[in-house]
Order: C-alpha cells, then structure tokens, then sequence
C-alpha cells in the first residue's frame, strides 16, 4: 500500500512554484503529450497534489518494501488515477536489498495497475549480486511493471557488463528471473581479457 513520506523540502501548492521550476514542468508535460495525448487533456485541472521532494515507498501485504520512488516534484491526478514525476528515480528491492536502480527526466505513474512509465532517456543499474554482474542500461521510454517487476522498451537499448558490450532494437526484462532479452538487430562485444581481470 503507498504511504507518502516528503522530506523536509516538500511544499504543497501552487504558490510553492518558481519560475524555473513552471519552465520545467512545461517541458516535461511536452514529453508526456507527446507519449500520452490523452492523459495530458485531461489533466489541464489543478493537480490534488503538487509535491516538491517526495519519496513514495510501496510495501508488500507483509509489509515489506518492495520498491521506492524518489523525484523532485510529483503531481497526482486522482480523478486520472495518475501521478506525474519529476526526474523520478525507481529502487526496485528483492528481499530487503536494494537490487535495481531506474531513473529518468520524467515519469507517469498509475499506482493502481502497478505501472511506472519512464519518459526520455533512461538509465538502469542492476547492482552485483550473488548470482549477477553489475548491470548498466541506457535506453529510453521505459515501462515498469512494479507488481511482476518486468521492464520492457521498443527503442533502441545499450547493456554493459564486464566483458561484455549489446546493442539493440526493443527490450525485454524480467528483474525477479534476472533475464533481460534485446529483440531485434542486436550488436555484441566480448572483451575476454577484460573478464579475465574482472574475476582476479
């Protein structure tokens, strides 16, 4: 269930807003028309929340945190069912341990069906694991799944391991299976000597 948690900068309201940060929100509600038209017509009413800083934690039925979202500015639409974020930052968890982390320069978040849409170049790092490499990927207009925890893009997508360089068209990840699939046109680069060292 999300519980809201803003930090001590969180400010409610319009008069909370300065010039810079209405230019912003002009850009980024640019990036959303241009994902989501019809989410943004309707979303010309005042916001039920607008929220500097804030950090929204999502816990399982047994009360474990499953992930967090963190981002500068957050507006929640109710009537929409939706939120809209400022340079969110998504902590995906795995058994009390922080395992994938998600960020970009805009979001739409829809808390009721467990889906986060990254809007713009997004970055994902899949810290080491036991069983897994450090993770690096850079792609754009990325959806989340939180509820399954599966990742998935049609735009081109770049996956950096030790040793190992991808490059493809369209990208599939399940983080709970550890598997993440480039779909088409795909480019790979081994560097041996690299993972050599790596495991030294």
């Amino acid at each position: 269930m999300p519980t809201w948690n803003p930090d001590g900068s969180a400010r409610r309201g319009r008069n909370a807003r300065t010039a810079g940060r209405l230019g912003r929100a002009v850009l980024t509600l640019a990036a959303i028309s241009g994902l989501l038209p019809s989410v943004l017509s309707a979303t010309e009413a005042s916001p039920q929340f607008d929220i500097l800083g804030f950090t929204l934690r999502i816990t399982s039925a047994e009360g474990e945190v499953t992930h967090v979202l963190h981002g500068e500015r957050m507006q929640q639409f109710d009537a929409l069912g939706v939120q809209h974020a400022e340079k969110p930052r998504l902590e995906l968890m795995s058994e009390g341990r922080l395992d994938w982390i998600w960020t970009a320069p805009a979001a739409v978040h829809y808390p009721g069906e467990q889906r986060l849409m990254l809007i713009g170049v997004t970055k994902g790092l899949q810290l080491p694991g036991p069983t897994n490499p450090r993770t690096d990927i850079e792609t754009s207009d990325v959806t989340i799944l939180t509820g399954t925890r599966e990742v998935t893009t049609e735009a081109r997508a770049t996956l950096l391991r030790p040793g190992l360089s991808m490059t493809g068209i369209g990208m599939y990840a399940d983080v709970t299976a550890e598997v993440i699939e480039l779909r088409s046109e795909v480019d790979t680069v081994y560097s041996p000597d690299e993972t050599q060292e790596d495991s030294q």
